[in-house]
């Protein structure tokens, strides 16, 4: 099986921003990107979407909670269902690529390369494209090496020839951050995933654009990405997944979170604003620009913002997650463009929400330094 490559990489002088190709055996995957949770493929069956869903690779992204977490490492019978889960999941796009990420809760982690191996069988019996071993939160940097190593062993011992994903978690300080980071690059790895938690890990994410510098071939993916930046003790109206390829992450994800802990309403459902890369509520979104929609995908086409949120909640809040990979996936390809024709900070800067957000951030390096 050909190896993963990262090829045709342009970079942006001003921002370092770079686009490029990704292949693997017949896929070429293009760069910057958004790829598509399991999440979010039911949520075309929810709304009746009649195309085809647009992404290169599928993320599995579980939930996982103790208890299931012990089921799985426990049960085999529990754990090869969960793997014909995955499986089914995934296999409905046949020619979309796919990798399993755990999403732990609560006290689930893995630290122990006894459970490691079952984690790893699970996407061996899921035939999972691309192998992850992923960090678990208070996992050291010494410790998660050994983990990797392990599963370098197990692809071995298995005769798999795939690509392995190490997935770091955010750590305490830049320095730890960069343990972890340094000790996978020496092994010669070209993919990291990182794990964004649902927030902005700016430290981190410059300890990665560092690294993509060192080696514009290297692939990063960040998963778990959430809908705003989380700036201080606020939220900023931007698009977070929008801004990660000003930091080196070539392709992301949207978060998988569990049901809130109240019931949800079509009030409290965000929707991605292509034109200004904002996330607004319903109201928000009528106060900004009325009833319009300007998004031509296939939830907003020819609609507007009252036929947009008829319906039950939850066809509602799928109609968002269609509408904001559609929304994203094609501001990421004009990006694209604009990096192949080195003006990617001005494209960036003509939006109002990515403006506001690098002029706060000019201003907090500006008061650091």
């Amino acid at each position: 099986m050909p190896d993963l490559t990262k090829k045709n990489i342009e970079t942006d002088e001003d921002t370092g921003a770079t686009t490029g190709l990704l292949t693997y055996s017949a896929a070429k995957v293009p760069l910057p990107n958004k790829f598509a949770t399991t999440t979010e493929l039911n949520a075309t069956r929810l709304v009746g979407l009649k195309q085809e869903f647009p992404t290169e690779f599928i993320i599995a992204g579980k939930l996982i909670y103790p208890e299931t977490l012990k089921r799985i490492l426990k049960e085999e019978e529990f754990l090869k269902e969960f793997a014909r889960r995955v499986a089914r999941e995934t296999g409905a796009h046949e020619d979309a690529l796919s990798l399993l990420f755990l999403v732990w809760k609560g006290e689930a982690a893995v630290s122990e390369s006894s459970d490691l191996r079952t984690i790893l069988d699970v996407q061996y019996f899921a035939d999972m494209d691309v192998i992850t071993v992923q960090q678990s939160p208070g996992v050291s940097p010494t410790d998660f090496i050994a983990l990797y190593r392990f599963a370098e062993r197990w692809l071995d011992n298995r005769g798999l020839d795939k690509p392995l994903m190490p997935i770091l978690t955010p750590a305490g300080t830049r320095d730890d951050f960069e343990k972890t980071l340094n000790a996978v690059l020496k092994r010669g790895s070209k993919l990291i995933g990182f794990d964004m938690r649902g927030g902005f890990y700016y430290q981190a994410l410059r300890s990665l654009e560092e690294a993509k510098k060192k080696d514009p071939e290297l692939w990063i993916h960040a998963f778990q990405v959430p809908p705003k930046i989380r700036f201080g003790r606020n939220y900023l109206r931007c698009s977070e997944g929008m801004m990660l390829p000003l930091y080196g992450v070539d392709s992301f994800n949207r978060w998988v979170v569990p049901p809130p802990p109240v019931p949800l309403t079509k009030d409290k459902i965000n929707m991605f604003d292509s034109a200004n890369w904002g996330v607004f509520k319903r109201k928000e979104w009528d106060k900004q620009y009325g009833v319009r929609l300007h998004c031509t995908c296939p939830m907003c086409n020819k609609q507007k913002l009252p036929t947009f949120f008829l319906g039950k909640v939850l066809t509602v809040l799928g109609r968002s997650k269609v509408h904001d990979h559609y929304a994203q996936r094609e501001q990421l390809l004009e990006f694209s463009k604009a990096v192949k024709k080195g003006n990617a900070k001005d494209f960036v800067s003509k939006r109002k929400y990515p403006n506001d957000f690098l002029q706060q951030m000019a201003k907090s390096e500006a008061e650091a330094s």
